[in-house]
């Protein structure tokens, strides 16, 4: 009897280890995120002309990577891939969760999407109007993972109180480093400032987060997020065109971030000219944009690499400082699909006229 004990014992261990391994395995959290290949889609159904017309011809690729959370079996595969990327979780999300990085990322895009369309326009020397609806806060400063000021990310800068709206981050900055400038152990009023955070208004007491020297801050929007203890603001505005028949907008969905702005532009180029700037060929790109058309570093190069190939694009526009390990990763998958590396929207035109989509 007591062997059978024994016997039946062990078969209990035993299972219960088994299920324990492949709970870890299958479903218990992990501090890991993984980048992989996404999606590489048309841009054009995405941007919409005020008269109606459609790009000819053919076609340019919006990139995205893909973020997931891996069980243990999926970090150890993402290891040993040569398509995915596996990195903490605290340093992509900092201290975001992943519900509010995302969130972060829409109010990135939106901005971003407004981004290319100026860029667009000045490029075109087509006249518009920009004006700013809402100076949002995208990431704040801290020091022992604490806020060093009163701002949180998400909150919108309306107002000092008594003045008038903030028209550009510009006059944010000019009014309120006015206002606090020099102030110091409560010898000067306190300065309140109108926000929204969570869809609500209210007022905030201002006073100066950070401390810096001459020369320490480039420019007075870095001075503004000093002073309010943020890192990075976002400037939501509308952009017009004059004529309404070249007035455009652009819907990205779910996908978030700055990285489309380089193929907006040139999707709102191609829209917004006669004859079809690809000339028949599947072009990608991906890169920030600023209105005056400089192209900035994105990540996530090596999965995008892998997607656009995936989806049959002849020739890939990466911001320049991607560009060595965009050609690495081409060449490691023996794609046919050419890289360039471009510093400007210029720089993108020049290579999308030299490139021979037959060649």
């Amino acid at each position: 009897m007591r062997r059978g004990l024994t016997a039946v014992r062990r078969i209990f261990i035993t299972a219960a280890v088994t299920a324990l391994a492949m709970w870890g395995l299958l479903y218990a959290p992990t501090p890991y995120l993984v980048y992989e290949p996404g999606i590489a889609v048309p841009v054009d159904p995405m941007i919409a002309l005020e008269s109606g017309a459609a790009a000819d011809g053919g076609q340019f690729l919006l990139t995205a990577v893909k973020l997931i959370e891996p069980n243990l079996l999926g970090v150890l595969k993402a290891t040993v891939s040569r398509d995915r990327d596996v990195y903490e979780k605290s340093s992509v999300l900092g201290h975001f969760t992943k519900e509010q990085y995302a969130e972060r990322l829409t109010i990135i895009m939106e901005g971003s999407q407004y981004d290319a369309i100026e860029a667009a326009y000045r490029h075109l020397k087509i006249p518009y109007e920009a004006k700013t609806e809402a100076i949002v806060i995208t990431d704040i400063i801290r020091v022992a993972d604490q806020p060093v000021g009163k701002l949180r990310a998400g909150d919108k800068l309306l107002r000092l109180e008594g003045g008038e709206p903030f028209t550009s981050v510009a006059d944010a900055a000019e009014q309120v480093i006015k206002a606090l400038d020099g102030k110091s152990g409560g010898a000067l009023p306190s300065v309140m400032m109108e926000i929204e955070r969570g869809g609500k208004k209210m007022m905030i007491e201002l006073e100066p987060s950070v401390t810096y020297k001459e020369g320490e801050a480039e420019s007075v929007e870095k001075r503004l997020a000093l002073l309010l203890g943020a890192k990075s603001f976002v400037e939501l505005r509308t952009v017009e065109a004059i004529n309404e028949k070249q007035r455009l907008s652009i819907s990205a969905g779910e996908i978030g971030g700055p990285s489309a702005g380089l193929v907006f532009t040139l999707g709102a180029i191609d829209l917004l000219t006669d004859g079809d700037l690809t000339r028949g060929a599947r072009i990608a790109a991906t890169g920030t944009i600023s209105p005056d058309g400089k192209v900035g570093a994105i990540g996530g190069i090596k999965q995008k690499v892998v997607s656009t190939s995936g989806e049959g694009a002849r020739l890939f526009l990466v911001p320049k400082a991607n560009e060595k390990d965009a050609l690495s990763k081409a060449k490691s998958i023996k794609t046919a699909m050419k890289i360039v590396g471009v510093e400007t929207l210029q720089d993108a035109l020049d290579a999308i006229n030299e490139f021979e989509p037959n060649g």
